[in-house]
């Protein structure tokens, strides 16, 4: 990517990558955003603190030779950065700009009100974080893959990637860098943008966003409708802002940060055999293994894609979608009942991408609980699990 590219897409994405960068996969094959978290008492990872992982100088002739390090990106193992990058997209999911605000060097008004509006329309998941040594000690570049979810379409999943530029202070501190950088780092970030595994990265996200989005066209429609209003009322809430009045903003969920309450334990059911890992990393060791079928402690469902659980006595860590949390169906209000005309999948999701949960033999009956797009919501061995219409006789009370 050329330098001249690079400077007209930045600007562009940091205003409007909540929205936009979806449509964005469709014609750029990577971008960074100058964007990293704040925290405190954390240290670099390992993995990307190279002394200088630009270049290595090597001797010979009159002048030094410098030759340049291939790039690599690695996934994130420290979980205390895969913390602040889910704190960081929890703030744009609820639309928590005042907090947002702490995180980041700087922030216009403009570009908090945009966020704030996106807030309202849209939910991250992030999926997995890759880093590449950024340009000295002192910074961190991270790719973050997330799902975003519209309101509009909730069982419909866009992938999306973002780029950041991670500062990290003295005491290991995280920051975003959204003001200018040297003219040095600027092309550092463009030979970051152009390397192999960021390129690769970009391709996949792109070939998995297009196939999504085919699917669904009416939601990249959407999308576009969206950019036109969120820009309208961000707009006017500026301008009101500038004349003295009040604005109403995204009401934030209130979440208890203090560690002083004991974590609320939830029961869960494995979908089917997972690993229980050390941590919250595909690549943590692993300390075995539930069944499927199998109950568990929830002690936490963190931000990060991963559930943290009570196992055998100790604490252990799976990915979340293999978990399904138990509920009081006692309390779950249904509208009929539904027969399998064939034996089918019971799913955790209504998708045919969403997770096996086990089978639904021709004949069985279950609670319906919704019908919609093709797939009911129902209720089956005290849990509400999902089928396809297409395989069910419904019978509405």
């Amino acid at each position: 990517m050329n330098k001249d590219l690079y400077n007209r897409i930045v600007p562009f994405v940091k205003n409007h990558i909540k929205i936009l960068a979806p449509v964005f996969l469709m014609l750029v094959t990577a971008v960074v955003t100058y964007a990293a978290l704040s925290a405190r008492g954390r240290n670099v990872p390992a993995d990307v603190s190279a002394a200088d992982p630009a270049a290595v100088t090597v001797s010979g002739g009159d002048e030094p030779v410098v030759e340049e390090v291939p790039l690599v990106l690695t996934e994130n193992t420290d979980t205390a950065l895969a913390d602040f990058f889910a704190g960081y997209y929890l703030c744009l999911s609820n639309g928590d700009v005042d907090t947002l605000e702490t995180m980041v060097d700087s922030i216009e008004t403009y570009d908090k009100l945009i966020k704030a509006e996106q807030s309202r329309y849209l939910d991250y998941e992030i999926e997995s974080i890759y880093c590449i040594p950024g340009y000295d000690q002192s910074k961190i570049i991270a790719f973050v893959v997330s799902n975003v979810t519209f309101d509009r379409y909730p069982d419909n999943k866009l992938p999306c990637y973002d780029g950041f530029n991670v500062s990290v202070d003295a005491e290991g501190g995280y920051r975003i860098v959204t003001g200018e950088v040297s003219a040095e780092e600027n092309d550092y970030i463009a030979r970051v943008l152009a390397c192999d595994d960021v390129i690769e990265l970009g391709n996949r996200i792109t070939t998995d966003y297009n196939d999504r989005i085919t699917a669904t066209p009416e939601l990249l429609t959407y999308m576009k409708e969206l950019d036109s209003v969120v820009s309208t009322e961000a707009g006017e809430k500026l301008a009101a802002l500038n004349s003295g009045e009040e604005i109403e903003m995204p009401e934030i969920e209130q979440y208890d940060v203090s560690g002083n309450d004991e974590p609320e334990i939830q029961m869960a059911t494995a979908n089917q055999t997972v690993n229980v890992r050390v941590s919250d990393s595909m690549n943590a060791d692993t300390m075995g293994q539930l069944r499927g079928g199998q109950s568990v402690e929830v002690v936490e469902i963190k931000g990060n894609g991963w559930s943290q659980i009570n196992f055998e006595g100790k604490t252990g860590y799976v990915k979340s979608e293999y978990l399904t949390l138990d509920i009081d169906v006692s309390s779950v209000v249904t509208i009929g009942t539904v027969t399998a005309t064939e034996t089918l999948n019971i799913r955790a999701s209504a998708s045919t991408d969403g997770m096996v949960m086990g089978s639904f033999a021709k004949g069985t009956t279950a609670r319906l609980v919704s019908e919609k797009d093709g797939w009911c919501e129902v209720v089956y061995n005290n849990k509400v699990v999902y089928l396809s219409s297409q395989y069910l006789e419904i019978t509405y009370d």
